[in-house]
C-alpha cells in the first residue's frame, strides 16, 4: 500500500451516530414520527459521511516518476506531481510538502531557520480525474533537494476532524542548484611534447584534418602530404599545411577537510572550482576533478575522469551540487596517496588548499611528472 492512512476525530462521529440512534427509537417508541424523521435524516447524514470518510483516498495515485531537473542558482523551476485518483471525490484537501531548502516557493516571502521548508498546496480532485500539482519554485543555494514527505489531508465534510495519508515510498523528484558560476579564469600550459586537441603555433604534432594552406615542396615532405590539385596550379609541387595541436588536459584536487569536519570557506571554494570549470569548458580543455571526501565505489573520494564537453561540464556541477557539509572528508595526504598510484596525472595539476600540511612529499614527486600549480582561496580563506 503506497498511502499510510491516519484518521482523527472519528470516535466522535461514531459516538453521534449511536446517540442519534438511541433518539430515533425514543421518538418512535412514543410515536413523535416528525422528530423521528428529522433524526433518521441527520442519522443518514452521518452514516454517509462517516461511510466517505472510510473510503475517500483509497483510490488516489500517485505518478512516481523518476527524473532529474537541473536550475541555476537564482532560476526558476517547480514540483510537478501527477495524481490520478479511481475513488471516491477529494474536496478541500491540503498537500503538505517538506523537502530541503536548496529551494524555496517563489512567493516565499518569510525566513526560514531550518534546512527544511513545508508548504501546502490546496488539493481538490474528482472521481477518475487526472491533474498535476506544481509548485512554482526558486533555486535559492546550491545543493540537492528532494521531497522527503508528502502528506494529504482530507476533511470531514460536514464534521471536525480529518483523514491523513501519508505517501510511504521516496519521491524520486530531485532538483540539482548548480554553484555560482563566476567569470575566474586560469592560465592554459598545453605542452608540445603530447599530441592533443589544442590549436599551438609551435608544435611537433599535425592534426591531418584541419588543413591550413599549402607551402613549397621540400625534399624532406613526405610524398602523402603534396597537395595534386595546388600543384597542377603552381606547376610545382605544393605540400598541404597542418594546424599544429597540442595536448593540453588539467586535474583539479579540491581540499575540502579540515580536521574531521568540512572547512568553513566550503561554498567560496566550490563556486572558484565551479569558475575554472566554465573556463575549460569554454576553452575545450580536458580536465578532472579530485575532492577529498569520502565515497564508495572504485576511488574511496569523490573523482571524475579527465573529459572535456557539455556533458563532463553538467557531470561536474552536478558533482559540486551535492557536496555537503554532512560528509565525512578524509586527509588532503591520503587521497593524494592513493592518486599516486592509481591515477596518471595530466600535464597540468591545480591543488585548491590555503594549508599543504604533510604532502610536500607528494608535491616533490608531482612536480616531476606534472605542472603543479597551488590556489589559495581568492577571499583569503574569509566567507565575510
Amino acid at each position: 500500500m503506497e498511502w499510510i492512512r491516519h484518521e482523527y476525530n472519528t470516535k466522535s462521529i461514531k459516538g453521534l451516530i449511536v446517540l442519534l440512534a438511541v433518539f430515533f427509537f425514543l421518538m418512535m417508541a412514543f410515536l413523535q414520527f416528525t422528530a423521528a424523521a428529522v433524526l433518521a435524516f441527520l442519522l443518514a447524514i452521518a452514516g454517509l459521511q462517516l461511510l466517505y470518510f472510510k473510503q475517500v483516498g483509497k483510490g488516489l495515485e500517485f505518478q512516481n516518476s523518476k527524473y532529474r531537473k537541473r536550475v541555476l542558482n537564482g532560476g526558476e523551476t517547480a514540483w510537478e506531481l501527477e495524481f490520478e485518483n479511481r475513488g471516491l471525490p477529494i474536496w478541500g484537501g491540503i498537500l503538505k510538502l517538506s523537502f530541503y531548502d536548496s529551494v524555496a516557493p517563489l512567493c516565499n516571502t518569510g525566513s526560514n531557520y531550518t534546512e527544511t521548508i513545508e508548504v501546502d498546496v490546496p488539493f481538490t480532485i474528482g472521481l477518475n480525474q487526472k491533474m498535476t500539482v506544481q509548485v512554482p519554485l526558486i533555486a535559492q543555494k546550491r545543493g540537492l533537494s528532494r521531497i522527503y514527505k508528502m502528506e494529504l489531508l482530507i476533511p470531514h465534510p460536514f464534521a471536525e476532524g480529518h483523514a491523513s495519508l501519508e505517501y510511504r515510498p521516496m519521491v524520486l523528484q530531485e532538483l540539482v542548484v548548480y554553484p555560482k558560476l563566476r567569470s575566474y579564469s586560469i592560465r592554459n600550459i598545453p605542452t608540445r611534447q603530447k599530441p592533443g586537441q589544442f590549436n599551438l603555433k609551435y608544435s611537433l604534432y599535425d592534426d591531418m584534418l584541419q588543413p591550413v594552406g599549402t607551402r613549397d615542396y621540400v625534399p624532406t615532405d613526405q610524398f602523402n602530404q603534396i597537395h595534386w590539385k595546388a600543384s597542377a596550379r603552381m606547376q610545382a609541387f605544393q605540400t598541404k599545411i597542418f594546424t599544429k595541436v597540442t595536448n593540453e588536459s588539467m586535474l583539479f584536487v579540491l581540499d575540502v577537510a579540515s580536521g574531521y569536519s568540512t572547512i568553513h570557506n566550503l561554498e567560496e571554494r566550490i563556486e572558484e572550482l565551479a569558475a575554472y570549470i566554465e573556463h575549460c569548458y569554454a576553452d575545450n580543455i580536458p580536465y578532472a576533478i579530485a575532492i577529498n571526501m569520502r565515497s564508495a565505489g572504485k576511488y574511496p573520494y569523490f573523482y571524475l575522469a579527465a573529459e572535456a564537453g557539455a556533458m563532463q561540464r553538467q557531470r561536474a556541477l552536478e558533482l559540486l551540487a551535492v557536496i555537503s557539509k554532512n560528509h565525512s572528508t578524509l586527509p588532503l595526504r591520503v587521497m593524494m596517496a592513493h592518486m599516486d598510484v592509481h591515477i596518471d596525472l595530466p600535464f597540468s595539476t591545480y591543488l585548491l588548499t590555503d594549508k599543504l600540511g604533510d604532502t610536500s612529499r607528494f608535491l616533490a614527486e608531482w612536480s616531476t611528472r606534472t605542472n603543479i600549480g597551488i590556489l589559495e582561496s581568492r577571499n583569503g580563506g574569509n566567507t565575510g
